[in-house]
């Protein structure tokens, strides 16, 4: 099976997730049960993701020169990354993000993005030579709008697919969506996106078609507990997803665009890509940490054959 080349540009943070049986209101001291530290950002996510479903990754990012770096850029090398270029950022540190998880698996965050906000145009045009022979590009938007629209053009010279997850959520301008191949917000992030107010099947549909208007060729709006809803060449298809204890859901979006990175390309089904990636975004809540529980393929392909769920081997 051939690996799909994927270019990730994006964010690295470190993650310092506290868990409480429920979340502080405005005012309120609550007692917490436990605090880790993890590695996380989107960025980070879901190039692991993507790794540990079979790609050959290369992370282009930008942490700060101190020990949370140095850490950041040893963890991917050892999850099978290239992190050549990764750029290190002088007087500004390295990116974090505060996750609260309560009881319910829900989760709230604050991210301080340091040395992600930092990412030039000119930093990612400089390592412009990745882009080459690269089947997929993923960007999301946790860093500087210069970054990803360099990257994007950057992928575009390359005639390599540009993912776009447009997280977290902000109005786009249409010169960038207009080069997108590939689009996957969540209900919120497409609500933004389009101005349309998503509450059934036929919202879902009005909110795709304005994405593809955009130019937009594929559309995937990621519902949570309710799976993905898939838009592609006029016809519209709801995946849904698995059931599983949820445990926590942070990184689950990152880890079905990952997956889906992975393994996306004009030859394969794109059905049997987009289960594969909903599997996978669905292990990865039954386990506590952005990147400790993301599934690698044998797992996925453990839960697909025990499920009787179509195996994508392409």
């Amino acid at each position: 099976m051939r690996k799909n080349k994927v270019i990730v540009v994006g964010s690295y943070n470190l993650d310092m997730t506290l868990t409480t049986a429920e979340f502080p209101k405005p005012g309120e001291t609550v007692i917490g049960k436990n605090l880790t530290y993890g590695h996380g950002g989107k960025g980070a996510n879901q190039a692991v993701a993507a790794a540990r479903s079979g790609a050959q990754v290369h992370f282009l990012a930008k942490v700060g020169r101190d020990l949370n770096g140095e850490q950041a850029i040893a963890s991917l090398t050892v999850e099978g990354i290239e992190t050549q270029s990764i750029q290190r950022a002088i007087n500004t540190p390295t990116g974090m993000a505060v996750i609260t998880v309560n009881d319910q698996g829900e989760n709230s965050i604050i991210v301080v993005s340091g040395a992600n906000s930092t990412l030039s145009a000119a930093e990612v045009e400089h390592e412009s030579q990745i882009f080459a022979g690269a089947d997929v590009m993923l960007t999301q938007l946790e860093t500087s709008m210069e970054s990803v629209s360099a990257a994007i053009t950057c992928a575009q010279k390359h005639a390599v697919c540009i993912i776009l997850n447009p997280a977290p959520a902000k109005v786009l301008p249409q010169e960038i969506l207009s080069k997108i191949n590939i689009i996957t917000p969540n209900v919120g992030e497409a609500e933004i996106l389009t101005g349309i107010s998503i509450k059934d099947e036929a919202s879902l549909s009005q909110a795709a078609n304005k994405l593809h208007a955009f130019g937009i060729e594929i559309v995937m709006i990621t519902l949570g507990a309710r799976g993905v809803y898939l838009s592609n060449q006029g016809e519209s298809k709801l995946f849904p997803a698995i059931e599983v204890e949820t445990i926590d859901t942070v990184g689950a979006g990152d880890v079905f665009n990952g997956v889906l990175a992975a393994h996306y390309s004009g030859s394969a089904s794109l059905d049997e890509v987009v289960t594969l990636a909903v599997v996978a975004a669905g292990l990865s809540v039954t386990k506590p940490g952005a990147q400790s529980g993301i599934p690698d393929l044998a797992d996925i392909h453990t839960f697909q054959r025990n499920q009787a769920v179509p195996i994508n081997d392409h």
